[in-house]
């Protein structure tokens, strides 16, 4: 009996002091190597139960705090983690201190206040060292010679630039044979002597009307546009009778004599025959017929 009420009298103790258990600690970015002007960061950490909220107005506030330091800035995080809360406290001081020898330096503690249901409670954060070094020594070693203080000059080192006048000269090369496909494309000078593309942007809208289907109008109206290019290509009216005088002078298009008696024959019956009968020949081919044409012609 003795032992089982030792016990619950001992859980009594131990079950409060895990529920009210406070740990702050401090987590500095580093702890040496400050000179004077720099920043000096640091991360307070706060773990309590899970009922506790931290009062903001016990937060430190930016302002000299020593002839050393002054804090420049504090940023509060919380988040829950194992069924307590951490809050995270970042601050940020500066270093006035101009030191003449490396030693460590305390930054100053301070007091957050936690309030919970059995009231308000204090957490002490602890104060914590860093160590300052001087910019220069105090007194350097002697010299024979003021020459000898200073550090000899950095040799100039050479730059060569002919790779990269090389890049420059390839570069302009392919910017040149490129312009010069451009002008030779669109009839540019000194390119504007050669004959002109007719047939380029004929076979391109053939073929998008070849993708619909077309009525008899669109057919005729098609048909109409190859022959003023046809007309166009050999300077005047192409009729059936002067296709070989035609392709005598044009001999790029010489393979394609039976797509022009075709093209003839199929435009005769669309225009002069009764009923205007073109079933063996329709805007797919006559859209295929202005391809070669403008194949033939590109390439001449």
């Amino acid at each position: 009996m003795r032992r089982t009420l030792l016990f619950l009298l001992m859980l009594g103790r131990v079950v409060p002091a895990q529920a009210d258990d406070v740990r702050a600690r401090v987590i500095p970015e580093r702890s040496f190597g400050y000179f004077v002007g720099d920043l000096i960061r640091a991360r307070v950490e706060i773990r309590a139960p899970a009922d506790m909220t931290l009062s903001r107005p016990s937060l430190p506030h930016p302002g000299p705090l020593t002839t050393a330091f002054e804090l420049r800035s504090v940023d509060t995080e919380e988040a829950d983690v194992s069924g307590g809360k951490l809050w995270s406290i970042g601050l940020t001081y500066q270093n006035f201190y101009v030191a003449l020898d490396v030693r460590d330096l305390t930054v100053p503690g301070f007091a957050l206040d936690l309030s919970g249901p059995n009231g308000t409670r204090p957490v002490d954060v602890p104060a914590w060292r860093v160590r300052v070094a001087p910019l220069r020594e105090i007194s350097p070693e002697q010299k024979e010679s003021a020459r000898d203080y200073l550090r000899p000059d950095i040799v100039p080192r050479r730059i060569d630039d002919r790779s990269a006048e090389h890049a420059a000269l390839a570069f302009a090369g392919a910017a040149v044979l490129g312009l010069v496909g451009v002008a030779r494309d669109r009839a540019w000078p000194p390119f504007h002597r050669r004959r002109a593309r007719i047939f380029a942007a004929l076979a391109r809208r053939l073929a998008a009307e070849a993708r619909r289907p077309p009525g008899d109008e669109t057919f005729r109206d098609a048909l109409r546009s190859l022959h003023r290019a046809v007309d166009a290509s050999h300077g005047r009216n192409l009729l059936p009778g002067d296709l070989v005088e035609f392709l005598r002078a044009r001999p790029e298009f010489a393979p394609l004599r039976p797509s022009f008696e075709r093209f003839f024959a199929a435009s005769d019956r669309a225009f002069f025959a009764e009923g205007g009968a073109t079933a063996d020949f329709g805007m797919a081919e006559l859209a295929r017929f202005a391809a070669a044409l403008a194949a033939r012609e590109r390439a001449s």
